[in-house]
């Protein structure tokens, strides 16, 4: 089953179009503008795909961006739902639990570090080089949350 990550931002989006199955990167987008996002989505539309959208959430605090965040994240919603795509949405705690991470610090490069564990163990067998490239390559940026979004979507889904 091929899996699309989303990490919707106020202007721009990462995405991850990863194949559960064979555990690889498709393709990995750190920053694409909004426009460009929903034409990936209809690029798998017609495809056996799922689209997994982390979901925003706020604490207390909701400023202009966070506002700007939940909106895109709706419009891409919507665009895969049109497109026949089915469509989970994933907060952070549930992305930061079906991949085990847990502890204080910085999340993200926990979530990174257990991302290259899971496809590889290192980040040179997982991650690769131009001339060998590992499952992870041409990840980077948002395109890491993005991922980690596919992958729990994808063992949710149990493909």
């Amino acid at each position: 089953m091929i899996v699309l990550g989303l990490d919707p931002g106020p202007a721009n989006s990462g995405i991850c179009v990863y194949d559960n199955r064979e555990r690889r990167v498709i393709e990995a987008h750190k920053a694409l503008p909004t426009d460009e996002a929903l034409y990936v989505l209809d690029i798998y539309a017609g495809r056996s795909a799922l689209v997994a959208i982390e979901r925003v959430q706020s604490y207390g605090i909701a400023g202009a961006s966070l506002l700007r965040t939940a909106e895109v994240g709706g419009m891409l919603h919507q665009c895969a739902s049109n497109l026949g795509l089915d469509v989970v949405w994933l907060y952070r705690r549930e992305v930061l639990r079906g991949l085990d991470v847990t502890g204080k610090g910085n999340r993200d490069s926990l979530v990174r570090q257990r991302l290259i564990e899971i496809h590889g163990g290192d980040r040179a067998s997982a991650v690769g080089t131009k001339a060998k490239p590992g499952p992870l390559y041409g990840v980077s940026s948002h395109a890491w949350q993005a991922l980690s979004v596919a992958v729990v979507a994808g063992m949710e889904a149990g493909a």
